[in-house]
């Protein structure tokens, strides 16, 4: 069977090379900390910087074929290795999709729908768009943002000058991004879709998503918006996957809005408008729950696709709401666990029934807004699904560990 390479060896790794050992497939992982949680997974894992050639190289002789599980890995050294062994999705795709500003001009070219933004590569450029720019409006750099890093929400004309001016703000000078409108939001959506090098794509069930403070919360499957709008996302996200030409998964984050704007081309069905937020072309957080609620995971779906197994359509197994809830290191610290290598007390699953599953990644060392685990819940309703998710994360913060 296959040797899968993954480039990253965080928790979307870990749940990726369980699927593909599922299959009969073996694993390598290239993460420069050697704790990373799809590491403790594998038999072997290179543990080096990721500029260091040579060691990608080695990486990639003992591979017969490689992925990724984060975008912000360095592309630069794969144009020339992805010469030596298949990457999925490609270095172009990875490229687009690390970049605002290549992936807001393929929104354009691609005709699909997007909120009306500019691109600035200077200080002076964003200067210049002061009197032609909608606010408010997000001024988002080109590389480094996830969880809402790289990121700052702008309400005026005069907020956005002295933005520009404020001398804590000196990283503008070498600034390059995109200037957004923000849109009137509704809610957030995601839709995954799975498309193998050879085949129709298949898209997963809209998610519907819910963030705090930038970083995903909660997670419902099935989204709470009209089923002729979740047809119409799957079919631009279809979309798009194919006009990137992606091998693999591509995951698209949506903005949902019930006011139409007169700048920002957005595709409107029954009353809603849809665009496109941004590409993750990976595994994404909001697909966890389909590992309980679908036939098929994104993890299965991309271990299918790279070992070159027929993909079926991911269809939810079951009536009713399934919730996804992500736990941060400020779980840990509530229970009292500062310590490096610190566990979890997870004793109030007994009282807790409709928790379906808990994941728990094995970072070492808990830190607030810290991705540590997440869990999964089941509900005859969307608010009995939610209001359980929220009382066991609740019961885990009261609980005390003591010290042994």
């Amino acid at each position: 069977m296959k040797r899968v390479g993954i480039l990253g060896g965080g928790q979307l790794g870990m749940l990726l090379a369980n699927s593909i050992f599922t299959l009969g497939g073996r694993v390598n992982v290239f993460d420069p900390d050697p704790e990373a949680p799809a590491c403790n997974h594998v038999k072997n894992s290179i543990n080096f910087p990721w500029m260091n050639y040579d060691a990608l190289n080695n990486f990639f002789d003992i591979s017969d074929v490689v992925t990724y599980e984060f975008e912000n890995v360095e592309s630069a050294p794969l144009v020339s290795l992805g010469h030596l062994k298949p990457i999925y999705p490609s270095v172009k795709v990875l490229k687009t999709c690390q970049d605002r500003a290549l992936e807001k001009k393929f929104l354009l070219a691609a005709g699909l729908p997007h909120a009306n933004f500019v691109v600035a590569d200077s200080v002076a450029h964003l200067r210049a768009q002061a009197n032609h720019i909608n606010f408010p409006c997000i001024v988002k750099t080109a590389r480094g943002g996830y969880d809402g890093k790289g990121q700052f929400k702008i309400s005026s004309r005069e907020e956005y000058l002295a933005f520009l001016d404020d001398p804590k703000n000196d990283w503008l000078e070498t600034f390059t991004g995109v200037v957004e409108e923000v849109i009137e939001l509704e809610t957030e959506v995601s839709c995954i879709v799975a498309r193998p090098l050879n085949g129709a794509p298949v898209a997963f069930p809209i998610l519907e998503n819910i963030h705090k403070e930038h970083i995903l919360d909660v997670t419902v499957l099935p989204a709470r918006i009209p089923n002729s709008v979740q047809k119409k996302i799957k079919e631009i996200a279809i979309e798009a996957a194919t006009k990137l030409d992606v091998c693999g998964l591509l995951t698209t984050e949506f903005f949902l809005s019930k006011t139409k704007s007169a700048t920002s081309p957005g595709i409107e069905c029954d009353g809603w408008y849809i665009y496109i937020n941004e590409f993750a072309p990976r595994p994404h957080n909001s697909g966890h729950v389909t590992t309980s609620a679908c036939c098929m995971s994104q993890y299965d779906a991309l271990a299918r696709i790279l070992l070159d197994v027929p993909l079926q359509e991911p269809l939810v197994i079951s009536t009713g709401t399934f919730c996804m809830m992500n736990l941060l290191g400020d779980v840990w610290l509530a229970q009292g666990s500062k310590d490096y290598d610190a566990k979890l007390d997870l004793s109030a699953l007994r009282d807790h029934p409709q928790v379906l599953d808990v994941v728990i990644y094995g970072k070492r060392e808990p830190r607030a807004k810290r991705k540590m685990g997440h869990f999964i819940t089941y509900g005859k309703t969307p608010e009995s699904a939610i209001e359980a998710a929220h009382a066991f994360r609740n019961s885990l913060k009261n609980i005390k560990v003591t010290a042994s």
